[in-house]
């Protein structure tokens, strides 16, 4: 990947090299007396996905059922860390560790496991095989249907944080739940005063009806309010909401598998 990285860098370079006669005029800009786009600044993102299959695999426990496969799991970011640095200062390039959106990795990597590995990465995969909606845990994060308490996965999701330069956040699946603002704001200051945690989202799901054009919380298959099957999704897939009926199966196959609950404690 920093060889890519490395490559990318050499292709754009061409482009700005041509200036306002080339396809990145905007990006060559000098209005302060510097180009708006100065790759000896910018940032290279390496990410990471299914962190949780690869701790089941040599643990034969996932990070959030064992203190034994959490600690490996932080050793294996740990290390991955240092490779990173070592990567960048031989590129000469800043190279960051960071969690992975990614919407369609978890589900493309999973299938191409599936295809080459079998029978053995069928018992690691989660979704469901027959059904071909299958994905690998997202980055550092705990299995998605982990029942896992709100504080309880800030806590174990939060430990990873510190090692990654990049962004990151911990998911609190909230589905139809709507929780006091009294009570998310005595959470939010909890979390900080007593994780590691850098980052937290919470993510309601909601139900738009194209008879009557409402909107309401939660996943339904006919509106509450007329009665519609025109109906459609909408919830967040990594960083934002869109309608889930642009998702890929594998990625419908984590928003069924996700722990929703919006029970935070006092």
């Amino acid at each position: 990947m920093a060889e890519a990285h490395a490559e990318k860098r050499v292709f754009l370079e061409k482009l700005l090299s041509f200036g306002e006669l080339g396809p990145l005029t905007l990006l060559t800009m000098k209005r302060d007396g510097f180009p708006y786009l100065r790759l000896d600044r910018a940032t290279y993102l390496m990410g990471m996905v299914g962190l949780n299959e690869l701790v089941e695999i040599v643990k034969g426990e996932q990070m959030h059922r064992c203190s034994e496969a959490l600690s490996f799991g932080l050793k294996v970011v740990e290390f991955m860390k240092d490779e990173v640095r070592n990567l960048g200062r031989r590129h000469k390039m800043r190279i960051l560790l960071e969690q992975t959106l990614a919407e369609t990795t978890a589900y493309r990597l999973a299938r191409l496991d599936l295809k080459h590995f079998s029978p053995e990465a069928g018992r690691y995969v989660r979704g469901n095989i027959a059904r071909g909606e299958i994905y690998y845990t997202n980055s550092t994060h705990m299995n998605v249907s982990a029942p896992l308490d709100p504080l309880e996965r800030v806590q174990l999701e939060g430990r990873f944080h510190s090692l990654i330069g990049g962004g990151v956040m911990t998911h609190l699946w909230l589905g139809e739940d709507r929780p006091p603002a009294d009570r998310l704001a005595a959470f939010v200051i909890r979390v900080y005063q007593e994780t590691r945690n850098r980052q937290i989202v919470f993510s309601p799901e909601f139900t738009a009806c194209s008879a009557c054009g409402r909107t309401f919380r939660g996943l339904a298959e006919a509106c509450r309010f007329c009665g519609s099957t025109g109906v459609e999704g909408i919830a967040r897939i990594t960083q934002y909401f869109s309608r889930i009926s642009g998702w890929n199966k594998g990625k419908l196959a984590e928003l069924r598998d996700r722990y929703r609950d919006g029970k935070f404690p006092d």
